[in-house]
């Protein structure tokens, strides 16, 4: 058997690589869908930072006093509303067919670590809901954490997934790297 040309070995390795980070994402994705209703499954899969959710409220959590931003893609039939807001948030349409509005969260009252659904009534008859996630950190403090990953909210599920797959790809570079530079000792082929 005619032993693989050194690009040929590469290309074994990049296939493998890539192989393997589909394997290692396909568990993610697929808990990432458990609970998802038969339309939600049959929509393309969106990474959570597209901000193409129907509702959307940035940042997902804060603290008191924190200036929220909620969006919508319905025409609202009435004000944004949640426990955690000052004062319901009315939204107005924005140039690109979107409704949007900002309003604050609350300076007491609420308990940390606390998800408070988000919801906004259309007119179509549907109610859209997202969820805000007050936390203790002071008003302008900064969210710590890797990205979006330390955030509450439905947007973390994506991002998981997205940092699955990351390392599912920085662990299959690091297996053909050992797998070359293994087969480049055994050989004494060394380029």
């Amino acid at each position: 058997m005619k032993p693989l040309h050194p690009r040929g070995s590469r290309r074994l390795a990049v296939t493998a690589a890539t192989l393997l980070t589909l394997g290692l994402a396909t568990p993610a994705l697929a808990a990432e869908g458990a609970g998802t209703t038969a339309a939600e499954a049959a929509a393309p899969a969106l990474p959570g930072w597209s901000n193409s959710s129907p509702l959307t409220i940035s940042p997902s959590s804060g603290g008191a006093g924190t200036r929220v931003t909620v969006r919508a893609t319905c025409r609202p039939s009435g004000p944004a509303t949640s426990q955690a807001f000052q004062q319901s948030i009315t939204l107005r349409q924005t140039s690109n067919h979107q409704w949007t509005g900002t309003g604050t969260i609350k300076t007491s009252g609420l308990v940390v670590g606390q998800r408070y659904p988000v919801t906004v009534p259309c007119d179509d008859g549907t109610t859209l809901t997202t969820n805000f996630t007050f936390t203790a950190t002071p008003t302008g403090g900064a969210a710590a954490g890797f990205g979006g990953a330390a955030r509450g909210g439905d947007e973390g599920g994506s991002q998981t997934t997205a940092l699955a797959v990351g390392g599912g790809i920085a662990l299959a570079g690091a297996a053909g790297y050992v797998f070359l530079a293994r087969r480049r000792r055994s050989t004494g082929d060394h380029y």
